[in-house]
């Protein structure tokens, strides 16, 4: 298969979920090869979720995971924390209505095994308006959610700076049964709940993927290899590396901030209520949370297919000193790049490619319960299993066009997409 790009993110940065120390390998490397029932690339919320109900609907079947760095390190552990449950997105409101009880289901099941020492009680998950364009973005969201029956409540200025201490925000969207949690805890929580059947394999990228004369998978790692009748994509646009996926998705970083823990007094005039979480009414506005200890944290900016300099920490401390002035002696104590996946209409690549291939692939940027909720659907359709029609509540994948085509619209649109959002960035 012909390839593109790195088959895994080098960051330059640790993020401020957790510490270096704890990033050390936990799991094996593949130093072999093997063969087994089924390979899975990418130990994130899509990988686990395939493994885990593919032993769930086959507890004999030999599982493994090949992760290429290590579990947390990556995408899944670097991400703002947010869980959920609202679909903003769907091929039609009928659609969203039926994905957000999916995703609240998944949620539930997520809640049950992984929550323990992730999660984040009593959070307020809501959409903030600045702007009066911003204000547009959210009446139009409020009428897709009512027509697809998923619960929001409109808040006022008063009830925002209520909420963040804040009086940048104009109104905003509450939106309950959504949460927060640490990724790299609910990551680490996931893994450590695999079944006995599954193997992970940690610092083994998958480096070339190859199909033999009988129809059987051969995938090479820098230290050994695995042979198995269906192998399964779930590493997103890196996905491309292994000549899957290129023609519709694009690797795209963002970009997160924490402050040092706060003053107890100053960090209770943020968070008046408790602990919140603000999603922007523009795609390329600001993400705003809470931390349990005692933090804010800030995602914004977006980087192509390459991580941002040192200049991205003074664009997210400018976005967060306009909102929350009394920062501005405090600052930025960790700041970090993450990639995610995005394809041209935000409908995922997700289904059967070939005979015993299997990819999810585009999360879009709401990987946690989407992703785990394709990953179980996939785990289904490989095994012969009931599964939900992706296309029909998602939509299809639209096509990009090659490089440098495709970065030259990628920057122009983003441009665009900047003078659009103005102070929601």
């Amino acid at each position: 298969m012909s390839t593109s790009g790195s088959p895994y993110p080098v960051y330059q940065r640790s993020c401020g979920w957790t510490e270096a120390p704890n990033l050390i390998r936990r799991y094996p490397r593949l130093t072999s090869t093997q063969s087994c029932d089924a390979v899975i690339i990418g130990a994130g919320y899509t990988g686990i979720a395939i493994a885990k109900q593919l032993a769930t609907r086959n507890p004999d079947m030999d599982i493994r995971i090949l992760e290429a760095e290590t579990v947390g390190s990556g995408s899944p552990g670097r991400n703002s924390g947010f869980v959920l449950e609202h679909a903003f997105t769907a091929a039609n409101t009928a659609a969203a209505g039926v994905l957000y009880e999916l995703y609240q289901a998944t949620q539930n099941e997520m809640r049950a095994t992984a929550y323990q020492g992730a999660h984040t009680p009593k959070s307020h998950i809501f959409k903030g308006a600045a702007t009066q364009r911003g204000e547009k973005k959210l009446a139009g969201l409020a009428q897709f959610l009512e027509t697809s029956g998923q619960p929001f409540e409109w808040m006022d200025s008063d009830h925002m700076r209520s909420i963040t201490g804040s009086s940048y925000y104009r109104a905003g969207l509450n939106l309950p049964g959504n949460s927060l949690v640490n990724p790299y805890a609910l990551i680490s929580n996931l893994a450590q709940s695999l079944q006995p059947s599954i193997t992970l394999y940690e610092e083994s990228p998958a480096i070339h993927l190859s199909q033999d004369s009988l129809g059987d998978w051969l995938i090479a790692t820098p230290e050994g290899s695995l042979k198995a009748p269906m192998v399964f994509l779930a590493n997103n646009a890196f996905a491309a590396s292994l000549g899957v996926g290129n023609a519709y998705s694009v690797k795209i970083f963002t970009y997160a901030g924490v402050t040092p823990p706060l003053p107890a007094e100053l960090f209770a005039s943020l968070a008046p209520e408790g602990q919140w979480g603000l999603l922007p009414a523009h795609r390329l506005g600001s993400t705003l949370r809470t931390t349990e200890d005692g933090r804010l944290l800030i995602r914004g900016f977006y980087g192509y297919e390459h991580e941002g300099n040192d200049s991205t920490r003074s664009y997210l401390e400018q976005s967060l000193f306009s909102r929350f002035p009394e920062l501005r002696r405090y600052g930025l104590d960790k700041w970090w790049g993450g990639t995610t996946s995005l394809t041209a209409n935000g409908a995922p690549l997700c289904g059967q490619l070939k005979k015993g291939l299997f990819a999810s692939i585009g999360c879009n940027g709401v990987g946690i319960l989407k992703g785990t909720l394709l990953g179980q659907q996939l785990a289904n359709l490989a095994t012969g299993q009931p599964n939900m029609d992706v296309q029909g509540l998602m939509g299809k994948p639209g096509w990009m066009p090659p490089e440098p085509i495709r970065q030259i619209g990628f920057n122009m649109v983003s441009a665009v997409e900047r003078r659009l959002a103005g102070a929601e960035r």
